[in-house]
């Protein structure tokens, strides 16, 4: 009996331990995500080395989960061997590498290379944690968060991330220009949090319950990100925008076309009369700024001067991207070996010193040289690539916000340098890769004699 009774408990132990193994494990998951996309990347204890920020510790929490188990171990393993970005990716990891042996730079490998473990662990966890569904839905709770947190942070004229700030050198302090604050949220810059609201703005027209895409799906979410875009002071993440919600209308759904275009309609009506009613006060100036910096920087006219916009800066940024193209054919840049990650990076182009690269294709050419700009261009081709192949294929709704995502932030970091915002177009990434590939086999024989469904005014949240 005594031995009897010891193997029922030892058995009911075990379940019990299993069954909260389990819990423990989804909450790092979830802890793990919201440390990705929420976190700053200030945020997390300080190291000389390598800083453990707070999604970094719950990467090693998470690989620790997966380590210990026999199974996770080999779905993990499966994830590696099964997905094959890394044949793509690993002449980019070969510079990588021996950049970081050849000048002593840790950081010119762990860095990139942690933030395509953050994909992978993605792939993992949607896979065999969340499911898809579950994943979507868990994204776009978080983006509601961090579009009300822009507002509220527009509210008070400080990030209200800042306060986490435990790592130095990384937050930069509130910025102003024109004496308008512009917001940053958790990013280190406000054209780093416009880079991860050009990632956001697709998942607006996602319907993860009947697997559609309408532009409109979400309008209450798609206005707040786009008052947050007006509320970063960022001309390029405007103007990107504007074509990303071109995007995300011209890849709905067709059945969603005429009820799109009596709401646009409307919307732009509205928007129009509101501006002209509140022309004089700060806010329209405001927007009116905006809008006219915009014009300005595309096709060097002086509008924005009306609304004290400053010309001389606009006409001076202009020059300095331009210029930007020389560092191509600097003398002391070595094309073969770039300078890594630890060093900084100065010097004079036709008489102009050079401190900050706001273009990420020519940064990655000045940290990697030619090997590592082209590797990864690459790798972004081939991704967009089979993306446009698969939307072909399955005409997945899926598929069609991932391209519209990846197309505008690739866009985007034309004009800006990643700032550290590689996480969220890899969330793209690993929704595009997890996400289901069937073939799309269109309807046959439907009946004359059924009315169709009228669409024009489907129901929107």
């Amino acid at each position: 009996m005594g031995n009897t009774a010891t193997t029922i408990n030892s058995g009911k132990s075990k379940y019990i331990r299993n069954a909260r193994e389990l819990d423990a494990f989804r909450k790092a998951s979830v802890a793990y995500v919201f440390a990705l996309f929420v976190l700053p990347q200030y945020f997390g204890i300080p190291n000389p080395v390598f800083d453990l920020t707070a999604v970094r510790i719950t990467i090693i929490i998470l690989l620790s989960f997966i380590i210990s188990d026999y199974d996770r171990n080999k779905a993990f393993a499966r994830v590696l061997t099964d997905e094959k970005v890394w044949l793509v990716l690993l002449p980019y990891i070969l510079v990588l590498f021996y950049t970081m042996v050849l000048r002593a730079d840790p950081n010119a490998f762990l860095n990139p290379v942690t933030e395509l473990l953050e994909m992978y662990l993605l792939i993992y966890l949607i896979k065999n944690v969340f499911g898809m569904d579950d994943f979507l839905r868990l994204i776009i709770g978080m983006i509601y968060f961090m579009a009300f947190m822009g507002l509220l942070e527009a509210a008070i004229g400080v990030s209200p991330f800042s306060f986490l700030c435990t790592i130095n050198g990384i937050y930069t302090g509130r910025f102003i220009r024109g004496g308008h604050y512009r917001i940053m949220s958790n990013a280190s810059h406000s054209l780093g949090y416009g880079l991860m609201l050009v990632t956001m703005l697709p998942f607006a027209g996602y319907d993860v319950d009947t697997k559609e895409y309408n532009a409109l799906r979400r309008p209450i979410l798609l206005t707040i990100l786009m008052v947050n875009i007006f509320l970063t002071g960022s001309r390029s993440t405007l103007g990107v925008s504007f074509a990303e919600i071109f995007l995300m209308f011209l890849l709905s759904d067709l059945k969603y076309l005429k009820a799109n275009i009596i709401y646009l309609s409307t919307a732009l009506i509205t928007f129009g009369l509101v501006l002209m009613a509140t022309f004089k006060t700060s806010f329209g100036n405001y927007i009116m700024l905006q809008l006219t910096s915009l014009y300005d920087s595309l096709f060097n006219t002086t509008y924005s001067a009306a609304y004290g916009g400053d010309v001389a800066q606009l006409k001076s940024s202009k020059a300095y991207r331009d210029l930007l193209e020389e560092i191509f054919h600097v003398d002391w840049v070595n094309p073969i070996l770039g300078i890594g990650r630890k060093r900084g990076f100065r010097t004079r182009v036709n008489g102009r010193t050079i401190k900050s690269i706001d273009n990420f294709y020519i940064a990655e050419f000045v940290r990697y040289a030619y090997p590592g700009m082209y590797t990864y261009i690459f790798f972004l081709v081939s991704m967009g690539f089979c993306m446009v192949r698969d939307f072909i294929k399955t005409r997945s709704a899926l598929v069609r916000m991932t391209i519209i995502g990846t197309a505008i932030y690739c866009l985007n970091i034309k004009v800006v340098d990643s700032l550290q915002t590689f996480k969220y177009l890899y969330i793209l990434f690993a929704i595009y890769i997890c996400c289901d590939k069937t073939a799309y086999v269109p309807q046959k024989n439907k009946s004359r004699y059924i009315k169709k469904e009228k669409h024009y005014f489907a129901r929107y949240k």
